[in-house]
């Protein structure tokens, strides 16, 4: 039952995911910051999604034929969640950093903030993440998954390398809470004055504080996909099937963020929206 659930909300991932990332692309107005930020947050959802159907319908598949995933698989499996994880965190600590800099420091944002640097920050954050997600693959995993000082996940992972996950986690997840802290902050006490930011860099009114809101809702709901597997891997539990169970609430969180993007923003919405009107030649 899990499984197939799972399945399902990892295909509607990678779909709803999808939309708004070929919006992105192909309509010239959202080629912004904050719009390409999104972007690469949805892509790394989409990565979850597609991780999740691989591994659940691999998972079923084994389960089905009562055997055991070989270690190689099960690191593959691993490290295909853990590098969506690592991307997600740090993609949503690069748009929150991106409204930070808009909501603080208004008037010096476009000079500071701009396409081509987010799209270097997004090299460097699937470029860090591969590499740290990739390191049980490289060996640095133990030879059984049941031996002593290990997490059964991931074909077995030894308590140092999962104190490196946690600390690499910890500290986009910790960014992510400063910045949006900050943004409230400024939000409720100067209200006047970001309306005059606004009108200094050409956004239309109220449209760029809607999108905070939305990325504070988004930062929730990643929080609450992604905490129950870090606490249970923090607490170094054994137990291989209540970890499993709370992966669910990973692909979860990827499946409702594009839902928070329909409801919240309606740029992206309507772009979503033109993608099916073309296609249908109107």
């Amino acid at each position: 039952m899990i499984l197939s659930m799972t399945i399902c909300l990892g295909v509607w991932s990678v779909v709803a995911n999808l939309l708004p990332v070929v919006a992105v692309i192909k309509h010239e107005q959202l080629h912004t910051p904050v719009y390409i930020l999104m972007a690469n947050l949805a892509t790394s959802d989409v990565l979850t999604g597609i991780s999740y159907v691989f591994g659940s319908g691999t998972t079923l598949f084994y389960v089905q034929t009562d055997s055991i995933p070989p270690n190689v698989m099960a690191r593959l499996m691993f490290t295909s969640m853990f590098l969506s994880g690592l991307t997600s965190a740090y993609s949503l600590m690069a748009l929150t950093a991106e409204r930070y800099w808009f909501i603080v420091h208004g008037m010096t944002y476009v000079s500071n903030v701009t396409n081509d640097k987010c799209m270097v920050m997004i090299v460097v954050i699937w470029v860090w993440s591969g590499l740290l997600a990739m390191q049980p693959v490289f060996g640095w995993s133990c030879a059984m998954r049941v031996d002593e000082g290990c997490l059964p996940i991931g074909g077995g992972l030894p308590h140092s390398y999962v104190v490196l996950v946690l600390v690499f986690v910890f500290i986009p997840m910790a960014a992510i809470i400063l910045l949006n802290m900050g943004v409230l902050w400024c939000l409720w006490k100067h209200v006047n004055a970001i309306t005059a930011q606004e009108a200094a860099v050409g956004a239309p009114s109220s449209i760029n504080r809607k999108s905070a809101f939305t990325i504070v809702i988004i930062t929730i709901v990643f929080l609450v996909g992604w905490m129950p597997i870090f606490t249970r891997m923090a607490l170094f539990a054994t137990d291989y099937l209540s970890l499993y169970k709370v992966m669910v609430f990973i692909v979860l969180n990827s499946a409702i963020n594009p839902v928070v993007y329909g409801f919240r923003l309606q740029e992206v919405r309507r772009s979503v929206a033109r993608l099916f009107v073309n296609s249908n030649g109107r």
